[in-house]
């Protein structure tokens, strides 16, 4: 049985422990956050009552034995206005979690989990093998289900990658496949360029309506590879870029072992050059983060 700690305070909060209560996996469960009530702890509990796993609220101790440490947003506003105070709130967590022993896994799943992610593995000092965030999981799953509809082959036979963040990301057309077929040589004939760009209206539609319901979706599967139903995705992990070390999503392992990289995925020059812009956002964002922190 894993032991999973929620942590936040926002509708994803509530929303990743409802359905890991509800969920199939064997489960000890406890919500750690500011102010309980925010979360509606009694009616996790209620809910509980109706299947297998229970749920608490969790103490130091509860935080040094987890298995898993789940971190959501703590507030509802955009992601701008309030990465810092997300991460001031992390560290409080960890550093309480790290004194009582804590020596699992950090899964991030915040609005912008490359940032959570990156600070995650600097405060604990965890293993990179150890800290994850969920990053494109869920765009890569929209991009390999748009080509298999396009393409009218089943879903399980599409090789396809998001990589960069949430927000910011770019489709691996390159490194696309059916079976072991590339996808860019069966567009031949057709027209690649409007395929494509219906790509990538679909996975944008889809970043702009993924909520709090598709963070716990993400995160169950997530925790299912942990426990060793393993599963090859990119998350959020730390990479590093030009001798600065951050965190970006890319094609990974996830199993009872953590995460690991079975081998580099890197696109074309085109591509390429996509995520280096990608890399110079979140680059900026962790130094106006670290620049508020000094300034605090």
């Amino acid at each position: 049985m894993q032991r999973v700690v929620v942590c936040g305070q926002s509708r994803a909060t509530a929303c990743v422990a409802a359905t890991l209560i509800q969920s199939d996996l064997a489960l000890a469960l406890a919500v750690e956050t500011p102010e309980p009530g925010a979360v509606a702890l009694p009616a996790l509990e209620a809910l509980a009552t109706l299947g297998a796993n229970q749920i608490q609220k969790a103490t130091p101790k509860v935080l040094g034995m987890a298995d898993v440490l789940v971190f959501t947003d703590y507030s509802d506003a955009p992601a701008a206005a309030q990465r810092a105070s997300t991460v001031a709130q992390m560290r409080k967590v960890l550093n309480t979690a790290m004194a009582a022993g804590f020596g699992g896994v950090v899964l991030v799943a915040t609005q912008e989990s490359a940032v959570g992610t990156f600070f995650a593995q600097r405060i604990s000092g965890l293993p990179k093998t150890s800290v994850l965030g969920v990053g494109t999981q869920a765009l890569t799953a929209c991009f390999r289900r748009f080509l298999a509809t396009r393409l009218a082959v089943p879903v399980d036979t599409v090789t396809a990658y998001a990589v960069g963040t949430q927000r910011d990301y770019a489709l691996l057309w390159s490194r696309a496949y059916v079976g072991a077929t590339p996808v860019l040589s069966l567009l031949k004939d057709g027209d690649p360029a409007a395929l494509m760009g219906d790509a990538v209206q679909a996975c944008q539609a889809f970043a702009d309506a993924a909520d709090e319901f598709v963070i716990a979706a993400s995160v169950r599967r997530l925790i299912a590879a942990l426990a060793g139903d393993a599963l090859l995705t990119p998350v959020a992990t730390l990479v590093d870029a030009a001798e600065t070390p951050l965190a970006l999503s890319q094609p990974m392992l996830i199993d009872a072992r953590g995460v690991t990289q079975v081998a580099r995925v890197s696109g074309s020059d085109a591509e390429q050059q996509e995520v280096a812009a990608i890399t110079a956002g979140v680059m900026a964002k962790l130094t106006e983060i670290q620049q508020e922190s000094d300034e605090g």
